[in-house]
């Protein structure tokens, strides 16, 4: 529902070091002295949920610098900044959703020294699908003009199986008095905007919810939820940063737990959660990618625009178009914040600040030699572009070049282009990835015309895990209402199976 002068959410005046990757979203990095009085600097993200285990909706979080934003005085003798904020949900063409309102910071006395930041939270409900989640943000009292935000909002909480909602990072929390915006589960959430957590920062706590174990598991029936840290380099699970939570299982199951990171090195990582059975099966799992920041280890996002490229490997691409095409090329083995400020610089066009940005890249994968990373990397895009390119998509960009860059090449590699009664499919094995050992990645080509195969089952922690791939492969000519069924019956000529366990 529209809502017009929303007032202040919360108080943030810890951030003195307000990083710059803050507002990466919106445009690539500019100081502050550009953009005092003109561009307004936020942190837009969002996360989706159930109301009571069975609506879904998604939440959104902005976070404003203050010192970004132009104070008026008001009626009390006070100064006060405004932001206009235009929310919108789009599918394809059509605009879903759109919420417009006034964004108030804080009053205060002195408008000239802001050293706090402030928020909102806004909750859509929304149906299954896929979206586009829009924002549009102004300062009503500065000059400078307004700056979007967009990114994609998947909803899918199937309802034949365990189901975990997106993982929300907190910057505080209290028990809930009196429900209101900020209320889940029983507490008043401060949301972590931000995916870096600096070095001061000490604390890392999460909240998620559990969804249909009730009716996966039956009344009364116990579960296991574990989490724990994942060293995204080396893949390797970090036992001092792990632990399980036991559940009763119902509609919905709260979990919300912390970790002292104030001794976690510099690095990037994953927060993994795992909802096993009592046979300890995994039914269902959910991850998400922070960066822990220590100065001096690399470069942070927020300090590209001072990196000098002076007699660096990178002055040597001079066209905009194709070093936009080499920092593409790097979707498949960056991180989320990494692959936002991408958008952003390509968007730019600003030659200076793509050569920077894709320097800064490769001195955090190989700070004594970034030519020779990112040449080495090159050979292996070359050769997802050959093999795997289609009259649609770079190589890069599907589903098998970003599992071959991202893991390398496999072991084992089944390719069945002409089964029986099936889609084209291929099957890879990998014999160690990530610290795990045997996973597997079912790839198929539904339009039959395309080199274009989907991504549709991994047993790898965190890729897409579906029971019914093989009926999805079979689908070509076999229908079902049986939405349990996981493998085809009376299949002439079907491998499948032999080709799953054993691939070659």
């Amino acid at each position: 529902m529209p809502a017009s002068n929303q007032v202040l959410l919360y108080k943030h005046p810890r951030m003195l070091r307000f990083l710059f990757l803050l507002f990466i979203l919106f445009l690539p990095y500019v100081s502050i002295a550009e953009t005092t009085g003109n561009s307004v600097q936020a942190l837009f993200s969002h996360a989706v949920f159930q109301m009571n285990g069975r609506k879904p909706y998604v939440e959104t979080y902005i976070m404003v610098r203050g010192s970004s934003v132009v104070f008026r005085k008001t009626a009390s003798g006070k100064y006060q900044g405004t932001i206009e904020v235009i929310l919108t949900v789009s599918q394809g063409d059509q605009v879903k959703y759109v919420d417009k309102y006034n964004l108030l910071s804080p009053e205060t006395d002195d408008s000239l020294h802001i050293t706090f930041n402030f928020i909102d939270q806004q909750r859509i409900p929304i149906s299954s699908g896929s979206y586009e989640l829009g924002l549009r943000i102004r300062d009503v009292n500065g000059t400078g003009e307004p700056v979007e935000a967009s990114e994609p909002v998947s909803i899918s909480f199937p309802r034949d199986s365990v189901a975990i909602s997106d993982i929300q990072l907190v910057e505080s929390y209290t028990k809930t008095e009196t429900p209101g915006n900020l209320s889940k589960g029983g507490f008043d959430l401060i949301p972590h905007i931000s995916d870096v957590f600096l070095k001061e920062e000490r604390k890392l706590i999460f909240y998620s919810e559990i969804y249909q174990t009730l009716a996966q598991f039956g009344e009364g029936k116990k579960y296991l939820c574990n989490f724990f840290l994942r060293n995204l380099k080396n893949g390797e699970h970090l036992t001092s940063y792990s632990g399980f939570s036991r559940f009763t299982a119902s509609e919905v199951n709260v979990l919300m737990k912390e970790f002292d990171i104030a001794t976690l090195p510099d690095g990037n990582y994953a927060l993994v959660l795992e909802v096993r059975d009592t046979e300890n099966n995994i039914r269902a799992s959910r991850s998400i990618n922070f960066v822990r920041s220590n100065p001096g280890e690399t470069i942070p996002i927020d300090q590209i625009a001072q990196l000098s490229i002076l007699g660096s490997f990178t002055t040597s691409y001079t066209s905009v178009d194709s070093l936009a095409e080499h920092i593409r090329c790097l979707y498949p083995v960056s991180y989320e914040m990494e692959k936002t400020y991408a958008n952003n610089v390509i968007k730019s066009r600003d030659l200076v600040m793509m050569q920077k940005y894709f320097l800064s890249f490769w001195m955090n994968r190989d700070a004594l030699n970034p030519q020779l990373a990112w040449e080495t990397y090159f050979l292996e895009v070359r050769k997802v572009v050959k093999e795997f390119s289609s009259s649609i998509r770079k190589g890069y960009n599907t589903d098998r070049g970003r599992v071959y860059l991202q893991y390398g090449p496999p072991d084992n590699r089944t390719l069945m282009p002409h089964e029986p009664s099936a889609y084209p499919y291929e099957i890879w094995q990998y014999y160690k990835v990530k610290g795990q050992s045997n996973r597997r990645f079912i790839f198929y080509n539904p339009d039959l015309v395309t080199n274009d195969y989907k991504l549709i089952h991994s047993d790898a922690l965190g890729e897409i895990m579906n029971d019914q791939w093989q009926m999805l492969i079979y689908k070509r000519d076999t229908q079902t209402n049986d939405i349990d069924q996981t493998t085809p019956s009376g299949r002439f000529g079907s491998q499948i199976q032999q080709n799953y366990q054993t691939p070659r």
